[in-house]
């Protein structure tokens, strides 16, 4: 079977109606259908990685993926009197034990998560940063692969949200 004519990458023929259906309900569709396969493609691939591996903490130069912990309750504005964190053993984890066991200050730690989407017609592809200055870790305890901690103790929260909304 052979083609009449050539078609170019991601180009729909003009004489071919589109799908039927609500498919520029979801936003992502909608972008895709304005900027393109390609356009939402790097989009995603550039701004997705908070949101897609969930949320992390940077403490100096090491990025720590959070498995799970109180992060929606700091995500939701309130400040709670910890930072419950499971994470995977990795890297970071002789300096967490360190931390915990020498009682040692932190000057700096950022915990960055999605931006929350509250709009069912908008995509917010943000993250929001809460950095939390001058706290401790305490209760390193490591079972198997995976460890939990707190941060606690500290004496300031600051937080940024860096917004990227699609409607």
């Amino acid at each position: 079977m052979s083609r009449d004519r050539e078609r170019a990458p991601g180009k729909r023929p003009q004489d071919t109606p589109a799908r039927p259906g609500d498919r520029a309900a979801h936003p992502v569709l909608a972008l895709q259908q304005v900027a393109g396969n390609r356009a939402v493609g790097q989009i995603l691939a550039r701004e997705a990685a908070p949101a897609s591996k969930g949320a992390t903490i940077q403490l100096g130069k090491l990025l720590i993926d959070v498995a799970a912990g109180n992060i929606a309750a700091w995500a939701a504005s309130d400040v709670p009197d910890t930072l419950d964190v499971t994470s995977q053993k990795g890297p970071h984890s002789a300096e967490l034990e360190r931390l915990s066991t020498e009682h040692a200050r932190v000057d700096s730690l950022t915990l960055t998560v999605a931006a929350a989407n509250k709009s069912g017609q908008e995509l917010d592809l943000g993250s929001l940063a809460i950095e939390i200055t001058n706290s401790h870790i305490k209760g390193y305890k490591l079972d198997g692969a995976a460890e939990t901690w707190q941060v606690r103790d500290f004496d300031a929260v600051h937080r940024k949200k860096t917004s990227h909304k699609v409607s």
